[in-house]
């Protein structure tokens, strides 16, 4: 099954590109990432786990303040390869503490298989009391942990400490312990979707980090919001599944307060921004078509997604509409997009087998039914009539017989 994500949460405080450099050195990030397909013989081989890894890695690089030297991501390995990605852990923060750095974050990202006793890579078993003294050992203030794979609540139980607030403002508050995010209950199943190309928790995680989940529009996210915006997407998704619905966990045990900053949305040189009157359930895809965002956007308010600079296509979903757009994201450039940038689509053109509704018929962003030509004996006998009765229509081409003429729209 899948193993739960678990964030170990070393008191991240994202830092702008403003920052003085003195500060930037002063704090630095470390993550291990491991993303296992291969849970051993009696397991069903995943699909997505490296891609969940990856998308992690990515989010963490471009908006997280992990450099490319501080991330060690591991994919198809077995249980001394997880080990060994732990020992170049702790030399990195050994490293760092002796380079100067007044504070060291760590961060464990897996995705694959677990039970409720520990990891299972390549058919070994990872018990979970030895993953946490691993995660113990790491010379670090702060610690993350989340865990995308089955059962992986069972991680998070509580060892009788106390949760505190998840708040971290100044990255000068000694803010010292850890916090685990996992994808599931101790009793539950983790699932990942061919339509997302990943879980469904890293995946709305993942969203949520890039400023889906950024609640309070300060153009940052903290653990409190992400875990929240990953929790309710996550449920919702799986509630009508075979899989059954996932409950995410989390065991937050921080001294001190503050607000845990997992993403600045300032941290990258490009940035898309959902215009105030745009609503609807919007997905975004990269040029190769990888599913990089998923929000449900409400009108009156904008929000800004941190991306990197590129080609993306949006496709929203209002009121059983479908609509969709193009765009390109520039170096240094903020690009909003409209309700007046999207294009109805209709529905591939298929017959059902055993009967079945027509596809729908495309809209213009106005609404208007969109039939490439009218064809009109008087006004009101015509193929607009037949098709739309009273509803607005947008034609490419008008005929009209006894009313005479050719119109071009």
């Amino acid at each position: 099954m899948r193993a739960p994500v678990v964030l170990l949460l070393l008191s991240l405080c994202v830092g702008a590109p403003t920052r003085a450099h003195a500060e930037a050195v002063a704090v630095r990030r470390l993550a291990l990432l491991v993303g296992v397909n291969d849970g051993g013989p009696e397991r069903v081989r995943l699909r997505y786990a490296d891609t969940d890894a990856r998308a992690f890695s990515q989010v963490l690089s471009e908006l997280g303040g992990v450099l490319p030297q501080d991330r060690v991501l591991l994919t198809d390995v077995d249980r001394a390869g997880v080990l060994s990605g732990f020992e170049r852990m702790r030399k990195l923060a050994e490293g760092a503490r002796a380079s100067g750095a007044r504070r060291v974050e760590v961060l464990l990202y897996y995705s694959g298989h677990s039970d409720d006793e520990g990891l299972l890579l390549k058919g070994e078993r990872l018990d979970y009391g030895e993953l946490r003294r691993a995660l113990e050992g790491l010379p670090a203030d702060v610690r993350i942990a989340v865990l995308d794979s089955c059962a992986s609540g069972a991680f998070a139980r509580r060892k009788g400490g106390v949760a505190r607030p998840a708040f971290l403002v100044d990255s000068g508050i000694q803010v010292k312990g850890h916090a685990i995010l996992t994808s599931s209950s101790a009793d539950e199943a983790s699932q990942e979707s061919d339509r997302l190309g990943g879980s469904f928790f890293t995946h709305h995680l993942v969203s949520g980090l890039r400023g889906a989940a950024d609640v309070t529009h300060d153009g940052r996210v903290s653990l409190t919001e992400a875990y929240q915006f990953a929790f309710h997407e996550t449920l919702a998704r799986t509630e009508r599944t075979q899989g059954g619905a996932q409950h995410p966990n989390y065991d937050i045990e921080l001294a001190g307060t503050g607000d845990l900053v997992m993403t600045d949305l300032r941290a990258t040189t490009a940035g898309l921004i959902l215009t105030e009157p745009l609503e609807g359930r919007l997905y975004v895809r990269d040029a190769v078509g990888t599913l990089v965002v998923e929000v449900q956007k409400a009108s009156g308010r904008a929000t800004e997604l941190g991306l990197a600079p590129g080609a993306y296509r949006a496709r929203r979903e209002l009121g059983g509409s479908v609509s969709e757009t193009a765009f390109t994201l520039k170096e240094g450039m903020r690009t909003p997009l409209s309700p007046g940038d999207f294009l109805g689509v209709g529905s591939e053109a298929t017959v059902m087998r055993g009967g079945g509704r027509a596809p729908a018929q495309a809209l213009s962003p106005e609404g208007r039914m969109r039939l490439a030509v009218n064809l009109s004996l008087i006004p009101s006998v015509s193929t607009n009539a037949i098709r739309a009765g009273n509803g607005p229509v947008e034609n490419r081409l008008a005929v009209g017989v006894l009313n005479g003429g050719t119109a071009l729209g």
